[in-house]
Order: structure tokens, then C-alpha cells, then sequence
């Protein structure tokens, strides 16, 4: 809910600077500056999800992942943790698509935020 705040206040700053630019064009500027403070919250957000998905419940994630591969297969949880390497090495190939969406995720506010203050110098 906070995101979503944050997101339409700023959205809501920008649009109206920008729409206010014919009569003060230095409104561009503030407009410009609202949407990099957007994209910077943005790449903060990813980046913390980014690092709690991938980093710190990495070991809670792996154990359902074997869970699941124990009750849907006739493993063993004794295979499971006699090849314990290869079970995480199949995990982590089953993550690199969401990793890639959401590395995808914070490169797009980033060069949003980059063409916003390529945006202000040539202004």
C-alpha cells in the first residue's frame, strides 16, 4: 500500500509539473527530478526483494524445493541428501528466470532514471 502511495503521489507531482512547463519551463526540471526520485525508490525496492528472495531465504526456499521434489518423485529424502550439490545446483537453475525478471526489473528504473538526467542536462 505504501509502494502504491508513494508511486501516485509522485506520478501526480510529475505529471503536474510537466503540464505546468508552458507557463514556467524550469517546471521541467522539477518534473524530471520527481520521476528520477521514483525510479530511485523503485531500484531500492527491487534491490532489497531482490536480496531477501535470493539471499537470505535461500536455505527456507531450498528445503521446500526438495520437499517437493520428494513428494512428487520416488526419491529418497536419504538421495536427496546424499546428492545434496546437485539438488542445489537444479534449484538455482530453476531460479535464474525469476532472478532475470527481476535484475530486468531494477535495469528498467535505472535507465529510466539515467535518460531522465541525460534528460536535465540537455535540457
Amino acid at each position: 500500500m505504501k509502494n502504491f502511495l508513494v508511486t501516485i503521489i509522485l506520478l501526480s507531482l510529475t505529471v503536474l509539473f510537466a503540464s505546468l512547463q508552458m507557463y514556467w519551463g524550469g517546471l521541467v526540471y522539477f518534473a524530471l527530478s520527481c520521476l528520477i526520485i521514483l525510479c530511485i525508490y523503485w531500484i531500492v525496492i527491487f534491490c532489497r526483494q531482490y536480496y531477501f528472495d535470493y539471499h537470505l531465504s535461500f536455505d527456507e526456499e531450498f528445503k521446500i524445493y526438495c520437499v517437493n521434489i520428494i513428494n512428487s518423485t520416488s526419491v529418497t529424502t536419504q538421495y536427496v541428501n546424499d546428492n545434496i550439490e546437485y539438488y542445489k545446483k537444479q534449484f538455482k537453475k530453476s531460479l535464474i528466470r525469476d532472478k532475470l525478471i527481476d535484475i530486468s526489473k531494477i535495469l528498467v528504473a535505472l535507465s529510466i532514471m539515467v535518460v531522465c538526467i541525460v534528460g536535465m542536462i540537455r535540457v
